[in-house]
C-alpha cells in the first residue's frame, strides 16, 4: 500500500489491541501518515498483554519496522485516579460498565501524555459502528472523546467507523495479507450460533471484566433482568463528565511531575492539521 500524495506526513498514535478493527486502523492510517505509534495498554487486570506482538512483526514486515512503533504501557494507576471507588460508584450508578468506560477513557488519558511528551498530534481509535451496540460507540458519546482530546490540541480519528459489516471488513483486511481470523468461530458465527465476538481473538489481550461486559453488549442486554445492569448513554456521558474533571487534574499532575509545565507545554503546541474529514470510513 501507497501513501496518498496530498495525504499529511508526521505521526499518529493508536490504542491497539491486534484485532480486526485496530489492525484495519492501522493500515489506513499508514497511508497518510510517515509513521504509526501501536499503544498496548494493560489496565493491571489484563490477560495475555502481549498477545498481539506477533500482528505488530506482521505490520512491520508489510511496511517497515521504521515506520511501526509499539508500545505495552501499563495504566492502572490511571485506572485507579479516576475510578478511585468502584464499588461507591457501582452502588450509585447501577452497571458494571462504568469499569470499561474508566478503562477506555484511561487509555486516552496516556495516549494524551504519550503524545504530549513526543509532539504528537493525532490519534486513532478502532471503533466501527457495526459492532454490538454500547455506549462507547454511539457519535454522541464519541464527540466528548473527540472535545476532551482537542483540549490537548490534538485530534482524534476513527478509520473504520464506517467501513461496513465484518465479512467486508474481513476482505479489507485479506487484501493486505492481515485477515487471521480464527476460522471454525467465523463458521458458528455465521450460522449463528456465536454472537460476533472477535474472530482475531488470538491476537487480542483479554480483561477480566469481559465476562460482564459481554453479556451486556450482547443480546442477552435486552433481558429484562440484564437490562437493568446496563448503562443508557444520557448516565454514561454524565458520567464521563464526571470522570474528566479528575481526568484534567491528573493530567496536569503528570505532566508537571515531568518538569514540565502543562500551560507553557500547551502554549508551544499548533492546532492540528485536520485528518478526520478526508479519511473515507471515518466518523
Amino acid at each position: 500500500m501507497t501513501r496518498s500524495p496530498d495525504g499529511p506526513s508526521g505521526e499518529v498514535a493508536v490504542s491497539f489491541s491486534g484485532g480486526l478493527d485496530t489492525t484495519l486502523a492501522v493500515t489506513m492510517l499508514l497511508e497518510r501518515f510517515e509513521r504509526v505509534h501501536l499503544n498496548i495498554y494493560c489496565n493491571g487486570y489484563c490477560l495475555r498483554v502481549h498477545s498481539a506482538h506477533p500482528r505488530v512483526e506482521r505490520l512491520r514486515e508489510l511496511y517497515g519496522a521504521d515506520r511501526v512503533v509499539c508500545n505495552t504501557m501499563a495504566m492502572r494507576d490511571i485506572l485507579d485516579g479516576i475510578l478511585p471507588d468502584y464499588r461507591g460508584d457501582l452502588d450509585r450508578v447501577g452497571s458494571p460498565l462504568i469499569f470499561d468506560l474508566c478503562c477506555r477513557f484511561g487509555m486516552e488519558i496516556r495516549t494524551i501524555l504519550y503524545c504530549l511528551e513526543r509532539g504528537i498530534s493525532h490519534v486513532a481509535d478502532g471503533l466501527n459502528c457495526a459492532q454490538p451496540i454500547i455506549f462507547l460507540l454511539e457519535p454522541e458519546y464519541i464527540a466528548l472523546a473527540d472535545q476532551f482530546m482537542a483540549e490537548y490540541k490534538i485530534e482524534f480519528v476513527h478509520p473504520v467507523y464506517h467501513a461496513g459489516e465484518r465479512p467486508a471488513r474481513r476482505e479489507m483486511l485479506a487484501k493486505q495479507g492481515l485477515n487471521e481470523e480464527v476460522r471454525t468461530l467465523t463458521a458458528l458465527q455465521r450460522i449463528g450460533l456465536l454472537p460476533q465476538v472477535s474472530e482475531q481473538i488470538t491476537n487480542q489481550p483479554l480483561c477480566y471484566a469481559q465476562g460482564p461486559i459481554f453479556v451486556l453488549t450482547s443480546p442477552l442486554r435486552n433481558l429484562p433482568v440484564v437490562r437493568r445492569f446496563g448503562l443508557p448513554l444520557e448516565k454514561a456521558k454524565a458520567y464521563r463528565r464526571e470522570r474528566e474533571e479528575l481526568a484534567r487534574a491528573l493530567i496536569r499532575r503528570e505532566v508537571e511531575a515531568n518538569g514540565m509545565h502543562l500551560d507553557e507545554l500547551m502554549a508551544a503546541r499548533s492546532e492540528p492539521a485536520l485528518v478526520g474529514p478526508h479519511l473515507p470510513h471515518g466518523l
